[in-house]
């Protein structure tokens, strides 16, 4: 058995998965970093690869993909003392972004054979971990209409559902207790974070960082539609946190509700129905991240 295993999906980033894993796999073998290589052949195979290596005291596993994925072999490898390596070649690659982990094949693999082993923070809602973002609200509708178009995530596709779904939806009334406090808000919507990535890099809360015990929100409250669309590219560099609209806030534990129908999405996937409690996980994930992290 080797010490680190390739957990690749051909599929990730239009195809390209399949095309980079022999690249990847040269690549580290030059680097004197020898592998066994694992094609996932279905939507639960990255799961139970993971779930093996645990198993089998495997000492790196990395994913080469998309966030969907790298947060299935995460999930298996939270709490334990396998390292996780992560080539993006999916559309989003957020929860690298966040980790600032480059999105070139070869400067990833750098980080994988000469990186640093560092432990960071994970979020966890309702029993489910995540790892970069949970949305709610304005940003919840703007997931579920862009899973509709798997193929298609790219920036542009999120600004103009965005622009869409603030013309169709309202603004809702939240409850947010946290860290024994509790806010009551008429919010456009919610975002929570681990990490300050999401939507193929929007900066949505730019403050998350992975490494600091707690989590970051970000609150956009009931601006008028206009205002909230002029607002809005500011989220890109994380600028719209200075308008007068949006408040920030943190905290080791948020328990979230709502008196009307909202779901929560993580890391782009359905979670389901408010009411949640979110919470951080201090140092749950060992990840091969660059020195300068």
């Amino acid at each position: 058995m080797n010490a680190v295993r390739l957990i690749v999906n051909p599929v990730s980033g239009r195809g390209r998965g399949a095309r980079v894993a022999e690249q990847v796999s040269r690549l580290l073998h030059d680097r004197g970093l020898p592998h066994e290589l694992c094609l996932s052949q279905s939507p639960a195979d990255p799961t139970e690869l993971a779930r093996e290596a645990v198993r089998n005291h495997v000492e790196l596993v990395v994913g080469i993909g998309g966030d969907g994925l790298i947060n299935q072999i995460a999930n298996e490898l939270v709490g334990s003392e396998i390292a996780l390596g992560i080539i993006p070649v999916g559309v989003g690659n957020d929860f690298a972004r966040g980790l600032g982990i480059p999105l070139g094949v070869d400067e990833a693999c750098a980080v994988v054979a000469q990186g640093q082993q560092q432990r960071v923070d994970v979020g966890k809602v309702n029993e489910r971990y995540f790892f970069s973002v949970a949305v709610m609200g304005l940003a919840a509708q703007v997931n579920r209409r862009a899973n509709r178009f798997q193929r298609a995530r790219v920036s542009a596709l999120y600004s103009a559902l965005t622009v869409a779904s603030v013309l169709l939806d309202t603004p809702q009334s939240f409850t947010l207790e946290y860290d024994g406090r509790t806010r009551r808000c008429y919010s456009w919507l919610i975002a929570v974070a681990n990490t300050w990535s999401c939507g193929r890099g929007m900066a949505l809360v730019p403050a998350a960082r992975a490494d600091d015990g707690v989590l970051d929100a970000c609150i956009v409250n009931g601006m008028g539609k206009l205002e909230l669309l002029y607002t809005f590219p500011r989220v890109f560099r994380g600028r719209h946190i200075y308008h007068t609209g949006i408040d920030t806030l943190r905290g080791q534990t948020m328990t979230i509700s709502t008196d009307t129908a909202c779901d929560l999405y993580a890391d782009g996937e359905h979670i389901g129905p408010l009411p949640a409690v979110l919470s951080a996980v201090p140092r749950a994930l060992k990840v091969m991240v660059p020195h300068q992290f």
